[in-house]
């Protein structure tokens, strides 16, 4: 079932802000930020040095501690290739993985 969250464009605004005051800017250190509406979450995608993805992915917990959910790993084919940060609310079906 496909769920809409208005208030994701919100969070992504917000997101993108508190990543460039952490000196992480769009277009330069990743190449997107995409609204994740089934699982109520963000995904910071294309980054380009596996050294960032750790500290986008904290930055993003701190924004965000309602969202216990995480995912990274590295997207190796079509757009936004590179290191992919994800951020949610809700489990995935098959095993979202809880943060500590």
């Amino acid at each position: 079932m496909f769920a809409f969250h208005p208030e994701l464009f919100e969070h992504r605004a917000l997101a993108i802000e508190t990543l460039a005051q952490n000196d992480y800017n769009w277009l330069e250190h990743f190449s997107s930020v995409c609204l994740i509406h089934d699982l109520f979450g963000l995904e910071v995608c294309g980054i380009v040095d596996e050294t960032d993805a750790p500290v986008i992915l904290a930055i993003l917990q701190e924004l965000f501690p309602d969202w216990p959910y995480s995912r990274v790993y590295y997207h190796e084919y079509e757009r936004d290739r590179g290191w992919k940060v994800m951020v949610f609310k809700n489990s995935e079906e098959e095993g979202g993985i809880k943060s500590a």
